[in-house]
């Protein structure tokens, strides 16, 4: 879709006008439409050769389009496109060459309870006393399922910050090359 949703009269029920058909022929090629809305437009094509005439142009336009080579970015795309900045936009620049990192591995991705200490702390603590109450005491069957819960907001900081390293290991390694 072309990232509008497209609305021919839902609440009409009749054919098509050409202008509708016109806006909406997208959808309908990529075949996002509901059932009925797809059937009003097969139907107006039917009886308009304007609009065949137009479908059939974005419906070969489409099939070329897909039978292009897909093409990889060179590896020294950023450098070449920073080299034909000019030095004072450059350094405007500065920011967007910094080495990017996925979002996920933000810190401010995990929110800020799951990240804080005391949850943190709290979770090892539960883990902690569900596993000896478990091994211990032979307690309940959800003993264990606690322990596992406890440990979630520990493991999501701890496997953060590994993906972090292992992002900046590999921009090392690249640099170095």
């Amino acid at each position: 879709m072309n990232g509008k949703e497209f609305d021919p009269g839902l609440e009409n029920d009749g054919p098509l006008t050409c202008h509708d058909c016109q806006g909406g022929l997208q959808e309908y090629l990529d075949g996002t439409l509901a059932k009925k809305q797809s059937l009003r437009f097969f139907l107006h094509l039917r009886d308009c050769s304007d609009c065949q005439e137009n479908h059939a142009t974005m419906q070969g336009l489409f099939e070329m389009l897909d039978t292009l080579p897909a093409c990889e970015v060179p590896a020294d795309f950023d450098d070449a496109i920073l080299a034909s900045v000019p030095y004072a936009s450059y350094k405007e620049m500065e920011p967007l060459r910094r080495e990017r990192v996925p979002v996920y591995l933000e810190e401010h991705f995990l929110p800020q309870l799951v990240r804080s200490r005391v949850t943190r702390w709290s979770g090892l603590g539960v883990t902690i006393a569900s596993v000896v109450a478990a091994v211990a005491l032979d307690g309940p069957a959800w003993l264990p399922i606690s322990a596992a819960v406890g440990l979630v907001p520990e493991l999501l900081v701890r496997l953060q910050g590994l993906g972090r390293r292992v992002v900046s290991m590999g921009s090392a390694g690249r640099a170095e090359s």
